[in-house]
């Protein structure tokens, strides 16, 4: 026993400066995860909904896709509402819902300085674009213009008349992630979305605005759902 103690003394002295060192060095906390959620936006056009999955590509980097589904509107469009409720907008040629699909790279920033419970990030996506194109009002007389006896849509009766129109869509933005990483988590984006439609789509009546084959909205993004490494 006296001969193997020395050794032994040896070895717990020779491993312990690596023990300390190594309960001393910072955890490299991955930021991002393999999750799902759902997400709610505001627009200039107003409020969408929408749904994501990612991906952990490193300590930094996360892949993500997301779909969503929201109104677009032209800046110029002011609905009025008379005492029975019956809404009007002047000068409104057509609806337009669209429905993004993208794929973007997450890029977490500041991750050695600031604790895991918020994550601030960089992100850019992009992907295919389907747009849902209807009428405002029935142009029995096919004049492009909105005249008296022609019946008006709102959101959902005009529907069935619509068609498809398809494109391509681009994001940027900003945001930070709160929670723990390991749990469920919420968060907020701040960004803007172009979309470039490959027909152009004619929002008001032609003689106020010419159609376009791109809009463009800054958006806030509220989002929320499952996570783990």
């Amino acid at each position: 026993m006296r001969y193997f103690l020395p050794h032994i003394i040896f070895l717990i002295l020779l491993a312990s400066p690596t023990t300390a060192s190594s309960a001393q060095e910072p955890t490299d906390s991955l930021h991002v995860f393999h999750g799902r959620g759902l997400e709610i936006f505001l627009s200039n056009s107003g409020f969408g909904a929408g749904a994501f999955i990612a991906r952990n590509l490193g300590q930094d980097w996360s892949l993500r896709l997301g779909v969503d589904l929201g109104a677009v509107k032209d800046e110029r469009e002011v609905a009025f509402f008379d005492r029975f409720g019956h809404r009007d907008v002047p000068n409104k040629a057509n609806y337009l819902l669209e429905m993004p699909l993208q794929v973007g790279l997450e890029r977490r920033v500041f991750r050695s300085k600031i604790e895991d419970n918020f994550r601030p990030f960089l992100s850019f996506s992009a992907g295919p674009l389907v747009g849902w194109l209807y009428p405002y009002f029935d142009d029995d007389n096919e004049n492009g213009l909105l005249d008296e006896g022609e019946k008006t849509h709102d959101v959902l009766s005009g529907l069935p008349g619509g068609h498809f129109r398809t494109g391509v869509s681009l994001s940027f933005s900003v945001g930070a992630r709160f929670g723990d990483i390991n749990d469920s988590s919420y968060g907020v984006r701040f960004g803007y979305r172009a979309s470039i439609y490959n027909e152009e789509i004619a929002l008001l009546e032609a003689s106020i605005k010419a159609p376009s084959r791109r809009f463009g909205t800054p958006l806030i993004v509220v989002y929320f759902g499952a996570l783990g490494n």
